[in-house]
């Protein structure tokens, strides 16, 4: 934590005042402007020798259906990683039950650094909140850590409210204090040249529209009349229709005033309203509003995604919004060729080196001789990623001619499954496959396998050791392995 004291200086700095002054009489030297270089095409992110554990998600793509998931720290052992990207990437992660939220876009070619800042809320609670430092990055300090330096001030001067009379307090956020946090660390950094004013502005806008729509809820959930002008926020406002908080304003502002009080409506539901029902929405806001439902409609209700992807275009006049759906379709498209194969019940493994498929029971009689171990991951799934380290290991450990380690994902996501593989650099691996058709496959019935992580283990001859192997982070695998090697 001693490397943190230099941040926390400059925090009280800017964050303990009474309020900005107006001529201050020093200002801090303004950061020398970075150096442009040419940027590889992944992002390095590294955690310092201090961190014990840190987790977050990250996203690479628009339309990925559930995020990656990114362990690293002593305990996890893995203090970096590489993340092969041609683009910009998003990490988020937070707590609701604290109001503890962080998002950063990270630019392809950074290298991250995080350290730990352990923000106590009471004897028994606390937040291990990431500080992040980006020394390839254009952007100031206080840019990237907005996040954590407003979360400080709500918590120490009542933006969050902390329900202290239980063992493990619960959190609520006070709308009009948080805002006014927000607007007066804004006017600190910017007074003391902490942030650019693109930033400021940027933010400012940012921090308004999150509180208009955190407003509009509020006053559906309490039936409460709302005024807009109030709150900062007009309808229809051409300016913001690419601002993706503005979106959620507006439609916040539309379950108030056609759902109230229904808090579990299918974005079907709502999609099928404005498309039919004359609204406050004018015909460029109707075409990005529908947009947005139908992109939830995609995440949260697939099977009718073609479907509503028609309605869209038969009202949809913007070009770029078709091109991005089009998009969209071509890809679903390839996907269910890749991974539904003829609809058979065999299971076909592919993996990323070789134009073939394989089944499980050819990939098994070729390891004659070796103990073989079968790992069933995915993506999405935590605890498999969590394993990757552990598994990594164990290879190692054993050479090739005693220990096959075959890794199979379920991912329904062919692109998902391998961008997990570069990250977890196994994407060069033989034996490592992705199976088409799961949950019809006779392997996935004969084994029984409705959970993962699981781990298969097989003799030297193919018969089963142990349909539930332990973990490969336990001692429990390596010792089942070598007495079978004896």
């Amino acid at each position: 934590m001693k490397k943190l004291l230099p941040i926390f200086a400059f925090i009280l700095l800017c964050q303990c005042k009474s309020e900005p002054k107006k001529t201050p009489q020093t200002k801090l030297p303004v950061p020398t402007e970075k150096i442009r270089i040419e940027k590889k095409n992944e992002i390095v992110i590294s955690v310092h020798d201090t961190v014990d554990e840190f987790f977050t998600n990250f996203y690479v793509d628009e339309f990925q259906d559930k995020p990656d998931m990114l362990y690293l720290g002593k305990k996890k052992q893995r203090t970096s990683i590489t993340i092969p990207t041609e683009k910009n990437i998003r990490i988020l992660g937070g707590d609701p039950f604290v109001a503890f939220n962080y998002v950063l876009t990270i630019e392809k070619g950074d290298s991250v650094m995080i350290s730990i800042d352990r923000i106590q809320l009471s004897n028994t609670k606390h937040v291990d909140f990431p500080v992040f430092e980006i020394p390839t990055s254009t952007k100031n300090w206080a840019e990237f850590n907005f996040d954590y330096l407003h979360y400080k001030k709500n918590i120490r001067e009542g933006g969050i409210v902390l329900d202290t009379t239980k063992e493990y307090p619960i959190s609520s956020l006070n709308l009009e204090k948080s805002l006014t946090n927000g607007h007066f660390l804004l006017d600190s950094l910017m007074e003391i040249d902490k942030i650019t004013t693109t930033f400021f502005n940027e933010k400012k806008q940012l921090v308004q529209l999150k509180h208009a729509a955190n407003k509009i809820r509020k006053a559906n959930q309490k039936n409460e009349v709302i005024d807009l002008d109030s709150i900062g926020i007009q309808l229809n406002d051409a300016n913001l229709l690419d601002n993706q908080e503005y979106i959620f304003a507006i439609r916040a502002y539309i379950d108030y005033t056609y759902f109230k009080k229904k808090r579990r409506v299918k974005n079907s539901k709502r999609f099928d309203l404005i498309l039919a029902k004359e609204t406050f929405l004018n015909t460029t806001s109707k075409e990005v509003i529908l947009n947005s439902y139908l992109k939830s409609i995609y995440f949260l209700e697939k099977s009718k995604f073609k479907k509503y992807l028609e309605k869209f275009n038969a009202f949809n006049t913007n070009t770029e919004l078709e091109e991005k759906w089009n998009t969209v379709l071509t890809y679903l498209n390839t996907n269910t060729k890749k991974l539904n194969t003829a609809n058979r019940t065999v299971g076909l493994l592919s993996n990323l080196i070789e134009d073939r498929t394989f089944t499980f029971e050819e990939v098994l009689a070729n390891q004659k001789g070796k103990i073989v171990l079968v790992d069933f991951w995915a993506s999405w799934c935590a605890p498999c990623r969590q394993e990757m380290p552990a598994l990594k290991n164990l290879k190692t450990t054993f050479n090739e001619d005693e220990l096959q380690v075959i890794e199979i994902s379920i991912d329904t996501d062919f692109n998902a499954w391998k961008r997990a593989s570069k990250v977890e650099k196994i994407q060069l691996e033989t034996h490592n496959y992705i199976i088409s058709n799961w949950k019809k496959t006779n392997l996935y019935k004969n084994y029984n396998i409705k959970t993962i992580p699981r781990y298969l283990l097989f003799d030297k001859t193919g018969k089963i050791i142990d349909t539930d192997a332990p973990r490969p982070s336990t001692k429990a695998l390596t010792e089942l392995i070598q007495k079978q090697l004896l």
